[in-house]
């Protein structure tokens, strides 16, 4: 029975030694089922990059008795490897014991090419947008930051002014001066200035600037940043 199904069956022993594979392993993998059932059978078909560390799963696993699933390449005949996915399930006595373990396995190569074949997409729009729009100062990709630099290539090119908040240390001015950097007046100097070390009575003309007489101390005409 197990033979007519399409999807890779293994049986094991409580220890994960192999007893038994169906048609569909042989066939894919070239091998014997005595040469399934050999001790070395898991480093002769799984991926040199995969074998310590689903070894070292799979033992931990079995030994606490509980289904578990893996994904790994396989070695098929043809001298590729494909991705699998692995459901372990036990098998037990009416004592409770594990008798036996029972894996199926499930092609998956696909939906692996199509997870890789997005990931380097988003890579390289990632890169791509870091390119084009400098922000290598800027770190991090959570939706909230991805947001905020979307924001910033929106509003950059226009003439609107720009209120950021924010808590102290979050990089407000990271983003005034990304925001200047993709302005019009990118060509121009950025000043930044810090608010709180002017007395709030000042800071109109220190910002804005002053005509000579204005106020007290206001001995000469000055020009402000803004």
């Amino acid at each position: 029975m197990t033979d007519a199904i399409a999807s890779f069956i293994y049986v094991f022993r409580p220890d994960g030694t192999a007893l038994y594979a169906n048609q569909a392993v042989l066939d894919y993998t070239g091998l014997t089922l005595e040469e399934v059932q050999r001790e070395d059978f898991p480093a002769r078909i799984f991926h040199p990059e995969d074998v310590e560390r689903l070894l070292e799963k799979r033992n931990e696993t079995l030994a606490r008795g509980k289904p578990f699933e893996v994904e790994k390449r396989e070695l098929g005949k043809d001298g590729k490897y494909r991705w699998f996915l692995v459901r372990y399930n036990p098998l037990r006595d009416d004592q409770g014991h594990i008798i036996r373990w029972y894996a199926t396995g499930t092609d998956i190569e696909d939906r692996k090419r199509a997870e890789e074949s997005m990931r380097d997409e988003n890579l390289a729009l990632r890169e791509q947008i870091d390119h084009a729009f400098m922000f290598e100062e800027i770190v991090g990709s959570s939706p909230a930051l991805q947001t905020v630099l979307s924001s910033i290539v929106r509003v950059a090119p226009t003439d609107s002014t720009v209120l950021i908040t924010g808590e102290t240390g979050t990089g407000k001015e990271l983003i005034a001066r990304a925001i200047h950097k993709h302005s019009r007046r990118s060509g121009q100097a950025f000043i930044s200035v810090n608010c709180a070390s002017i007395p709030s009575s000042l800071i109109a003309s220190e910002l804005f600037g002053h005509e000579k007489g204005a106020f007290t101390g206001a001995v000469q005409r000055r020009q402000g940043p803004l």
